[in-house]
């Protein structure tokens, strides 16, 4: 069963929504173009956020962005467990060794290139998962061969520094279960937000039209990215955190 579904069986995007009929005519029909491979996690998010935060985050706007592009994008099911070992404190939470996961995601990924679909985007949802992939990404290029093309990316890159500033209240993002993602679950899924549990102060300044002025630019920013990648075009977008002081930018898994 898939996180989220747009309830159009005639606008499917999840493989796992096709037969191998329909998706081998597809196929052979040169219909596919490209596949997102959402990852994320199921681990603690506070007193008032579902553990199901990040995978259902990654989902949704893999999902929108392949509808968007539809019928060219086709969309994998999620890795819904990451690398969580620093939350492992707060039972409950499901953590897998980084090398575990990023040989799990590469098979994955490998599978799509196996089934003739060469623009693979990973599509992160979930900040412990940056260093594992950042640091096997260049390794996967590899492994695949020259001809497919790779992308690692968490969903957040795609938004511009000033609208984060403009429209957060503390400037932080994605953060952990504070303004930022309390404001997209009140918008996405509102029955998982537990309000008489938030215990942080950042929380208690998301919103709904925070949320909202918030989801758009990623369904834009993750569909203007694919469609680069179809078009073979060159693509400048490096993974980063945004902070009040000015983004953080990570290469093969470091900070700089």
């Amino acid at each position: 069963m898939n996180l989220v579904t747009s309830g159009n069986r005639d606008r499917r995007v999840f493989v796992g929504d096709l037969t191998r009929k329909e998706f081998r005519e597809k196929m052979e029909a040169g219909t596919i173009k490209a596949a997102i491979i959402p990852t994320a996690a199921t681990e603690q998010h506070n007193e008032h956020l579902e553990m199901i935060h990040d995978t259902l985050h990654a989902t949704y706007m893999a999902e929108q962005t392949a509808l968007r592009l539809f019928p060219k994008v086709v969309v994998t099911s999620p890795v819904a467990v990451g690398v969580s070992e620093h939350w492992m404190q707060h039972i409950g939470t499901l953590t897998v060794r980084p090398e575990i996961f990023c040989e799990y995601v590469f098979d994955v990924c490998n599978s799509m290139k196996r089934a003739g679909i060469n623009n693979l985007l990973i599509l992160n949802g979930h900040g412990g998962n940056v260093k594992p992939l950042m640091r096997r990404i260049y390794e996967f290029r590899d492994r695949l061969g020259a001809d497919v093309n790779i992308r690692f990316q968490s969903y957040w890159d795609v938004y511009d520094q000033d609208l984060v500033q403009k429209t957060m209240d503390n400037g932080r993002l994605p953060g952990h279960a504070d303004e930022y993602e309390t404001s997209t679950m009140m918008v996405l899924a509102p029955e998982r937000v537990h309000a008489d549990d938030i215990d942080n102060e950042p929380s208690k300044v998301a919103s709904v039209e925070k949320g909202k002025a918030l989801i758009e630019p990623v369904i834009a920013g993750v569909s203007a990215l694919v469609e680069k990648m179809i078009a073979g075009e060159a693509i400048d977008q490096p993974p980063v955190t945004f902070r009040p002081e000015g983004p953080l930018h990570m290469i093969k898994g470091e900070a700089v």
